[in-house]
């Protein structure tokens, strides 16, 4: 495929396999898939579990809202991985020096020895992802995730007005057909 052939189904895509956003759900499902079966099958965490966990790795000790906002994940969503994580001693709970209305989580020790264990794992899924793209490739592909990663912050700041979802009348903000 030439590159205007390329940048042509990229940027009028005719079906679902010519949009971008299917492209890299595919890419994520399958490579992600892999990651899920070895944090699940072999560490006993979820894929979310295990976002949490290296976030907080990496991040340190922080708050629900925050590390929500980190992952980019609902807080509900976070929320139930947390849970989780307290309930298998991976995360603990701990007040906030000088103010204990907040509550900051941190890994407990088993919860940065499961880190240690899954990010050897999960580096060479994504060192498997990249194996088939040269050097200057993945460059290229780095900066162009960048720029897209920022259009798509640019897109969801002026996407408030978009109606949402009432999920508490049925989950979807479809209209009815009309009757006929």
């Amino acid at each position: 495929m030439s590159i205007t052939e390329a940048a042509v189904r990229l940027r009028h895509p005719q079906g679902l396999p010519d949009m971008l956003l299917y492209r890299l759900n595919r890419i994520r499902a399958v490579g992600g898939g892999m990651v899920l079966r070895y944090c699940e099958g072999q560490f006993g965490v979820t894929r979310r579990e295990w976002v949490v966990i290296a976030l907080l790795a990496a991040g340190g000790a922080t708050t629900s809202s925050e590390l929500a906002a980190r992952a980019e994940l609902d807080k509900s969503a976070t929320s139930k991985a947390i849970v989780s994580l307290v309930k298998k001693g991976l995360v603990t709970r701990l007040p906030r020096p000088g103010d204990r209305r907040y509550i900051e989580l941190a890994l407990t020790a088993g919860g940065n020895d499961l880190y240690r264990q899954i990010l050897p794992v999960v580096q060479e899924v994504n060192r498997d992802l990249m194996s088939g793209l040269t050097d200057a490739e993945i460059a290229v592909l780095d900066r162009l995730l960048e720029r897209v990663g920022q259009r798509a912050g640019e897109m969801a700041g002026s996407a408030l007005s978009l109606p949402r979802a009432d999920r508490r009348r049925g989950g979807s903000a479809r209209r009815a057909a009309p009757a006929a």
